[in-house]
């Protein structure tokens, strides 16, 4: 059974960037007009923070590359806390996800990748990524991909046209005596979620997890916090 886990990138600013050449799992074309002509809605900054982010992307050819998983390192990440896994805890993470990337597309963790600072919402973005992505996870044939996505990343994906069956896991949470969806802490959720798979490799899901109903296209997986 092939499953795969979709995760959005969870930039932040590290020293990590000791490394001089781009090494990547696939060979997408990359938006680099896009990303030099960012406005400040785009990148969502303004002044000196806005401008640093520009000079990045203005040089990005130029710039020092890191490992994927060093470069998304902040609040999804640092809960799947993959420095601290195990050798065989690694090993399920980097061969069972993938990271949605504006500037790349599909990204392993352990892709080598350059500094850039560009949005999911930057204009034209999605239109550029427009079945790209949506051919490579058909081309890649995976029985079973969850869904750890935002909703913003979902439109890079067109997850109707996916072949795979799609399992979305919906983080809950009790506000005003309803059950709603989780939003301030789903970034944690998501990563100890895949954190927990990995410490149990879970490749076999449907025998831990839950029973599967198998003549469903999209499984919703809701769990309350």
């Amino acid at each position: 059974m092939k499953i795969l886990f979709l995760l959005a990138p969870s930039e932040w600013k590290n020293e990590w960037w000791n490394l001089k050449k781009e090494r990547l799992s696939f060979s997408f074309e990359k938006p680099l007009d896009i990303s030099k002509n960012v406005s400040e809605k785009d990148l969502k900054c303004k002044w000196e923070r806005f401008e640093e982010g520009v000079i990045l992307n203005k040089n990005i050819l130029n710039s020092e590359t890191t490992y994927a998983i060093n470069r998304y390192s902040w609040v999804v990440f640092n809960a799947i806390d993959y420095s601290w896994m195990s050798d065989a805890w690694k090993d399920f993470f980097i061969n069972n996800v993938l990271i949605v990337s504006g500037m790349y597309g599909l990204v392993k963790p352990l892709d080598v990748i350059w500094n850039y600072k560009l949005p999911i919402e930057t204009k034209w973005l999605y239109s550029f990524w427009w079945d790209k992505i949506l051919d490579k996870l058909n081309e890649l044939n995976y029985d079973y991909i969850v869904n750890l996505l935002p909703n913003s990343y979902l439109k890079m994906i067109n997850p109707k046209k996916i072949n795979s069956k799609i399992i979305n896991i919906n983080f809950l949470t009790e506000k005003d005596w309803k059950i709603v969806k989780m939003s301030h802490w789903v970034k944690k959720y998501r990563g100890e979620f895949l954190n927990n798979i990995c410490e149990n490799n879970l490749i076999d899901y449907k025998n831990y997890w839950w029973e599967v109903i198998e003549n469903e296209k999209n499984i919703d997986i809701n769990i309350l916090k």
